[in-house]
């Protein structure tokens, strides 16, 4: 099979389009054709170093995709032969099969394509899951950080749909509307000087984190929650908890929250659920660029312009 693979850490250039030999699907997995796998802001983590289970250079990145199933491993149930499913992995999706746990995988739903299932995918799981540990309640402001990417705007539509009142950031003028047609009520333009930060909030939604993440803490209402979920930004600056000190007797509460956390069965429901709100046009799945597998320093080039708006997809 044609896979790409990082065998050096690196920038984009080091990704490289291989062959390998096609996995065979353990006990208890099962064996996907892909039709397209995602991009991911972990995939750069990985390609850099930076991802912890990718320590060793050589591997397959990709957390994510979806496909036909093929192939059974020992114990897994007849019924999910020939399955169109979505899966989610420790890595191996940039490639044209994919051996993962049968636990790992969710059926897609009719009304619901390959692109668009990725396109929620781990995105929408983490703001979904996310937005649940944070105790989104109806009629509450919250804040969207970097929302064209991928898991903003998965957050500022789960928000909306929550019955919140959504304030996004964009970093471009253009995004706007787009943001706006998908029910965010307020959007603001970085790059116009709208950063938001002369507002309050009940939820702030930080995909990014960086060295603003403290000034941020400092617009949580009372029982404010800071919802942490990515680091696109870079770390944050050493005096992160002198903003919660600060705000001490406001009762802010930071919640720093990965899908990995999370056990199988509940990723499984959860992405379920999205997809059945997805085939119902409730939830839009966004796709910025889709680029052929082999092309995959392309697509990674492109999601580190900082122009990305949606998920960028890699098809075999």
């Amino acid at each position: 099979m044609k896979a790409v693979i990082v065998p050096s850490f690196g920038g984009a250039e080091v990704l490289a389009f291989v062959d390998r030999p096609e996995p065979d699907p353990g006990p208890g997995q099962v064996l996907v054709r892909v039709e397209v796998a995602g991009v991911g802001y972990v995939d750069v983590m990985a390609r850099n170093g930076d991802y912890g289970p990718m320590a060793e250079a050589g591997f397959i990145p990709g957390l994510e995709a979806a496909g036909v199933v093929t192939a059974l491993g020992e114990g897994v149930d007849e019924r999910w032969a020939g399955q169109r499913v979505f899966l989610w992995s420790q890595g191996g999706a940039y490639a044209e099969t994919v051996a993962v746990d049968a636990a790992d995988t969710v059926p897609v739903p009719l009304g619901v394509s390959a692109a668009e299932a990725v396109a929620l995918g781990v995105n929408a799981l983490v703001a979904r899951l996310g937005l649940e540990r944070a105790r989104i309640k109806e009629g509450e402001r919250v804040l969207v950080r970097g929302a064209g990417g991928g898991i903003g705007l998965m957050a500022a539509q789960l928000a909306t749909l929550a019955g919140a009142e959504v304030t996004a950031i964009t970093s471009a003028p253009e995004r706007t509307e787009r943001l706006r047609e998908l029910g965010v009520a307020h959007v603001l333009d970085r790059h116009a000087g709208q950063d938001g930060s002369e507002y309050t909030y009940d939820v702030i939604v930080d995909p990014v984190s960086g060295a603003d993440l403290g000034r941020y803490i400092a617009t949580l209402r009372p029982n404010g929650r800071y919802l942490l979920v990515g680091s696109a930004g870079g770390v944050p600056t050493p005096d992160l908890f002198a903003g919660i000190l600060a705000a001490y007797h406001d009762s802010p509460t930071l919640i720093a929250f990965s899908l990995n956390s999370v056990d199988a069965e509940t990723v499984g429901r959860t992405a379920a659920e999205l997809f059945e709100l997805a085939a119902h046009g409730a939830l839009r799945a966004v796709v910025d660029e889709q680029f052929p597998l082999a092309e995959a320093r392309r697509a990674h080039e492109r999601l580190e312009s900082a122009r990305v708006f949606g998920k960028i997809t890699l098809h075999p």
